[in-house]
């Protein structure tokens, strides 16, 4: 063997190894493909589902400071004895918020959350990674001034009981909190206690940081927290604690202030 020929296998060999080390590894580096590839570092070949949108239920789990809530049960609030005996409000105008700041919204869906309910169906959304969350506390004017009986039974806008609607030109309760308050700490509940709020402009809107992204066709549960006895931060529930908004819209404005901050996201 020439002297020529034994140098350039080793070349030969070495430059096989260099290209090899360079070669990045090609796989699909989309999150919202089926092959997915968390590993690869050049993009290729990515599949997509049939389907172009996902499933969104959202997923409610309601407190009293660090209690869950159940009805019936009494809890400190503000230091003070308070029996839940109903509890329930609407929920509508759900938007998705996508990571360039566009809402995508659930139109038509409305929600009566009660605390023996944990899961709600939301609906189809587009897949897209997501940033936020927003969604009303209340009913928007149009459908809160329009006829219950036009519902069918089983839609949360239908007749409730008790009864989730004042009237055509007061329209629904979008928030009803009701019980009884141990006003002078004797051990007794002797005072009832009733937060009920609604009127157009008694519409709350939360928004939460929930950033996920869903691959189309699959389903997503978005899981929040709310605390009542925030509802009641910086109010003297002793004393005040009782609102149908006309009769006492001071506490009325203060409790729907209090709203946005009752939701955070479930860790």
């Amino acid at each position: 063997m020439s002297i020529r020929r034994s140098i350039r296998y080793p070349i030969i060999v070495l430059c096989a190894l260099f290209l090899a080390s360079c070669t990045k590894k090609e796989g699909c580096t989309d999150e919202l493909a089926t092959n997915f590839d968390p590993e690869a570092e050049k993009d290729c070949c990515c599949e997509y589902a049939s389907e172009v949108n996902f499933d969104l239920e959202m997923h409610l789990h309601q407190f009293v400071g660090s209690d869950s809530l159940v009805e019936g049960n009494t809890y400190l609030i503000n230091g003070v004895a308070t029996k839940m005996d109903i509890v329930q409000f609407y929920i509508s105008n759900i938007r998705l918020v996508d990571d360039a700041g566009n809402e995508t919204v659930a139109a038509g869906t409305y929600l009566l959350a009660k605390p023996e309910t944990d899961d709600y169906e939301i609906g189809s959304f587009p897949a897209a990674s997501f940033s936020k969350i927003r969604f009303d506390v209340g009913i928007d004017s149009v459908t809160n001034h329009a006829d219950p009986s036009l519902y069918t039974a089983d839609n949360p806008l239908s007749f409730q009981s008790p009864s989730m609607h004042w009237s055509w030109s007061m329209g629904y309760i979008f928030l009803m909190v009701t019980g009884e308050i141990d006003t002078d700490d004797n051990g007794t509940l002797d005072d009832p206690m009733q937060a009920h709020l609604g009127k157009d402009e008694y519409l709350a809107e939360v928004e939460i940081d929930y950033p996920f992204t869903a691959p189309a066709g699959s389903s997503s549960t978005i899981h929040l927290n709310v605390d009542w006895a925030l509802f009641w931060s910086g109010i003297d529930i002793a004393s005040d604690h009782w609102t149908h908004v006309d009769d006492n819209i001071t506490l009325a404005n203060a409790l729907k202030d209090n709203i946005p901050g009752m939701f955070s996201k479930e860790e």
